[in-house]
């Protein structure tokens, strides 16, 4: 996420007596080359047939500078590995609430599920569009004023959706003007609503809740996996600095029951998540932003890595789909070393900025204008150039 790169981070929501700040230092995008590792062979790609999404306009921080605006129009496209568009669709994204002197920290508006993708719109409004360009509303999770903050998810089957609304207080009247000056209305309170719906279905309320007036214990709905609804407690609700995680703002993630109830913690205890997939396996930072182990649902560690210790700070990590390696920026890294995109070390830095895999062979990287290409994992070289910007939001 490239956020403004001041010096501080700012966590402006914890949860918790264990909650930290995540990682403050000025993102660089260097990658060092280093020896490719030795139980994995260089291969020729295998690349997937799949299509894949990209989402441009978004508002608040990215990972890439990709079509920057106010949030105003957002655009969501189906897209070949070709590079081919199959379908796309323009729309009003949720809006990015004020929440201090930071970028807000918001989830994606776009889920990819059930060969289709999802966008949830201004209003709260979640649509279907499908490769064959149709297009539908599945269901409503009202926002009712830019003050509201939407996270949302989707069963993989698309079948199903769980969502939070997070409001804030009012803003204060005057609008605050200097740091000093109060940001929310005198006693105004936090609120929090659960809801679920069947796809095509009503929406249920399930939990409301008043926070009060301090900064909230935050929970956010970060995703669905093969048992279920994921969220983060502990929720960072912004930053000044790119956190380590690109999606996972808060510790720890857990499964999230339909009523709000908590269930099993993924990773096991003292699992500050960065990345998950949809069996559960998932990157835990030991030292962010340095080392991290990859690790099963329950805990155990299954390997784990460090990325070059050479003062740069990496951000936005990648499982890959069979949790052998991990992408980020310029790298991929394995338990048996490190492999970066070399003819571009020769030049000068990398500028290139991992979004995530394609399939367990092939990694979707960006350039600063978040210009898309695939690169083949295990050497880095360059598969090709896709043609379309923006920034990638899964395989469909």
């Amino acid at each position: 996420m490239k956020l403004v790169t001041l010096a501080v981070f700012l966590a402006i929501a914890a949860c918790g007596p264990n909650s930290q700040p995540r990682a403050a230092a000025t993102p660089s995008q260097s990658a060092q080359t280093s020896s490719a590792p030795q139980t994995q062979p260089a291969q020729s790609p295998v690349e997937s047939t799949g299509l894949f999404v990209v989402v441009s306009g978004l508002p608040a921080g990215q990972l890439i500078n990709s079509n920057p605006s106010s949030g105003a129009q957002a655009t969501v496209e189906i897209v070949g590995p070709d590079g081919r568009v199959r379908a796309q669709a323009s729309f009003a994204p949720p809006p990015a609430p004020v929440i201090g002197n930071a970028e807000p920290l918001l989830q994606s508006p776009v889920r990819t599920a059930g060969g289709s993708v999802f966008y949830a719109d201004s209003t709260g409004a979640v649509h279907r569009l499908r490769p064959d360009g149709s297009n539908s509303v599945v269901a409503t999770f009202p926002l009712t004023n830019a003050q509201q903050e939407l996270s949302y998810a989707v069963s993989p089957d698309g079948a199903h959706l769980i969502a939070i609304v997070l409001s804030t207080p009012p803003l204060h009247n005057p609008p605050a003007q200097t740091l000093g000056d109060p940001l929310f209305q005198d006693g105004g309170h936090w609120t929090l609503k659960l809801a679920t719906a069947d796809a095509g279905g009503a929406t249920t309320t399930t939990l409301q809740h008043d926070l009060g007036t301090a900064y909230p214990a935050a929970t956010q709905i970060v995703g669905w996996d093969n048992k279920g609804p994921l969220a983060t407690l502990n929720t960072n609700l912004g930053a000044q600095q790119a956190p380590l995680s690109a999606h996972l703002f808060g510790t720890p993630l857990i499964h999230l029951a339909a009523d709000g109830t908590h269930l099993d913690v993924i990773g096991g205890p003292n699992c500050d998540a960065i990345d998950e997939i949809s069996n559960g396996t998932v990157i835990c930072s030991l030292n962010a932003p340095l080392q991290f182990a990859v690790r099963s649902s329950t805990g155990t560690t299954l390997w784990q890595a460090s990325v070059p210790s050479d003062n740069n700070y990496y951000f936005g990590m990648w499982l890959s789909p069979e949790a052998s390696a991990v992408a980020v920026q310029g790298l991929v890294v394995t338990s048996a070393g490190v492999v970066s995109v070399g003819p571009q070390a020769a030049s000068g830095p990398s500028q290139l900025t991992a979004l995530g895999w394609l399939d367990a062979n092939t990694v979707v990287e960006a350039t600063p204008a978040g210009q898309l290409s695939l690169y083949e994992a295990h050497g880095l070289t360059k598969i090709r150039d896709l043609g379309v910007s923006g920034i990638f939001e899964g395989v469909i």
